[in-house]
């Protein structure tokens, strides 16, 4: 049976208004529909006899009939329609009637997107608590909010005006920006049975409600689905209660950890890419360790000193020497011991010195093996090379580790290891449920624990019995599935891209396009395409 359309009625008698509001949002995204415009109160009387609209929204100075006039007949004959104003006027007093009619919003104009987007989800959510479809009125209005939100972080997107206000009260100086990263939110998804859908609907009312009040844009970012962003323009110690409490609210999630960082400037909304830099500037300083962490912009500033290198060309050219001999002991040394890799928790290492001597050591090895002709594919080599970043952001030392350690494995030349029945049993049933536990966060580590057996040999049994490494193995079945879906449903693909096991849409995109040659975006076009063929 087909989702039902909620439906959107517009009235002003201004038409380059009209026009503004049916372009700012695109409404079919959501399931909405945005009705011809009315041009007067007349007009909007006709229209909702004939199209019986769920959402009214009315500029307060209309001709033949004003607003206020408007709604008394409106909410009479149509009770269970959802209404706001928008006026020019800038004197509650003047459309406090507009509220006695029973409007649930007054908005002025120009009316910006950050406030259109408010309303609608204020909307749908009061329809939601009459409707059957309830589950599907809320995961619409979350998502409007995080779709178009996420857009005003992005770089070069500027859809805002200054000096807007997020109240809808007086325009203001600046606000600040709250990122809360939630570490391996896939895993904590699955163990607390929900989809992210109602995961990311029921944070976003727990952070409205600690923050205490409706004057917060709070979105989950669709780039990122680990990221919540919350802009306000409470003051600093506001801000710092309310991550305390999100911090007591997210405890209950196991076997991940959490990072808040608080912008330490002030930002209009046109500049709140800037804030979002800032935030993930401050992400990156973090301490890398399996513990919740509190980061304040302003704090950060006054911190002496820069990103310590960890790795140096001496470094290199010790790993160079020790591949191109053959002593792959004395590499694992050097990386585990020497650079410290092993050791960064205890020594205080950052995420950023942890990601950046990473993506060192891995270009050696990585170089070393495709001249050995090590690897399978450049494709191959990418993808584990992205799948250390992504184990690298879950603040595992263990499974990073253990990765590292498979991929100088692989360095090593082949041979055949003699594996006990017991043993190809094992991996038998390990390929088969990772067949079905696809979307899980899955190491080496974690799934040789699973089965109880030490994660080195286990990972070259496996190489030996299903003929592909470990990490690449996830990555395919990853991947078949997400084109299943793409193919045989409507679902949004950061939604897809969720449910296969990528909390991170911008990285599971490259992975789909290293291993497709296309993007899932384009992969659906073509899809479409050869459906509508003859």
């Amino acid at each position: 049976m087909d989702e039902r359309k909620y439906t959107i009625l517009f009235a002003d008698d201004e038409y380059w208004t009209r026009e503004k509001i049916r372009r700012m949002i695109q409404w079919e995204k959501y399931g909405l529909e945005f009705l011809e415009p009315a041009v007067d109160g007349e007009e909007v009387l006709q229209k909702m006899e004939e199209s019986r609209p769920d959402i009214l929204i009315t500029d307060i100075n209309m001709p033949f009939l004003n607003g206020v006039e408007l709604l008394e007949q409106v909410h009479a004959r149509f009770p269970d329609v959802v209404t706001f104003v928008i006026s020019g006027y800038d004197d509650f007093e003047y459309v406090k009637g507009t509220f006695m009619s029973g409007a649930m919003n007054y908005l002025k104009k120009p009316v910006t997107k950050v406030e259109l987007v408010n309303a609608i989800v204020k909307a749908l959510e009061a329809i939601s608590e009459r409707e059957q479809e309830k589950r599907q009125l809320v995961k619409a209005a979350s998502l409007i909010q995080d779709r178009e939100f996420s857009q005003m972080i992005q770089r070069d997107r500027r859809s805002f005006v200054p000096a807007i206000s997020v109240n809808g009260k007086e325009p203001f100086s600046g606000m600040s920006l709250v990122l809360v990263k939630i570490h391996n939110l896939s895993e904590s998804i699955h163990k607390n049975y929900q989809d992210l859908a109602l995961f990311s609907y029921n944070f976003k009312k727990k952070a409205k409600e600690l923050l205490g009040g409706e004057c917060d844009i709070v979105f989950n970012n669709i780039y990122r689905s680990n990221e919540f962003v919350v802009v306000s323009e409470k003051p600093r110690k506001d801000l710092l209660q309310f991550a305390e409490r999100m911090k007591q609210y997210l405890k209950d999630f196991k076997d991940t950890c959490i990072t808040i960082c608080i912008s330490g400037h002030s930002y209009s909304m046109e500049s709140i890419h800037m804030a979002y830099v800032e935030a993930v500037g401050l992400l990156m300083a973090r301490r890398y360790c399996r513990k919740d962490e509190l980061i304040l912009g302003e704090e950060q500033e006054k911190e002496p000193g820069a990103v310590r290198q960890r790795f140096n060309k001496e470094y290199g050219k010790q790993l160079n020497n020790f591949l191109v001999t053959g002593n792959y002991a004395a590499v694992q040394q050097t990386i585990f011991e020497s650079i410290g890799l092993a050791d960064c928790e205890k020594e205080g290492w950052t995420y950023l010195e942890v990601k950046q001597t990473l993506r060192q050591v891995l270009n050696i090895l990585i170089d070393f093996g495709l001249q050995e002709q090590v690897f399978g594919s450049v494709a191959d080599v990418e993808n584990i090379m992205e799948s250390l970043d992504k184990i690298a952001e879950d603040m595992d030392i263990r499974a990073l580790c253990a990765m590292m350690e498979d991929v100088i494995d692989q360095l090593k030349p082949e041979k055949d290891f003699v594996a006990t029945d017991s043993m190809r049993d094992i991996v038998q049933k390990a390929a088969a449920w990772i067949d079905s536990h696809y979307a899980e966060s899955l190491t080496l580590v974690s799934i040789a624990e699973r089965y109880h057996v030490e994660s080195s040999y286990f990972s070259k049994i496996f190489r030996q019995e299903i003929g592909i490494n470990l990490i690449l193995y996830i990555t395919q079945k990853r991947i078949e599935k997400s084109k299943e879906y793409i193919r045989g449903s409507d679902m949004g693909l950061m939604e897809i891209a969720f449910m296969v096991g990528y909390d991170d849409y911008t990285y599971f995109s490259r992975v789909f396009k290293k291993n497709e040659g296309m993007s899932p975006r384009e992969y659906r076009a073509l899809s479409k395409e050869k459906k509508e063929l003859p």
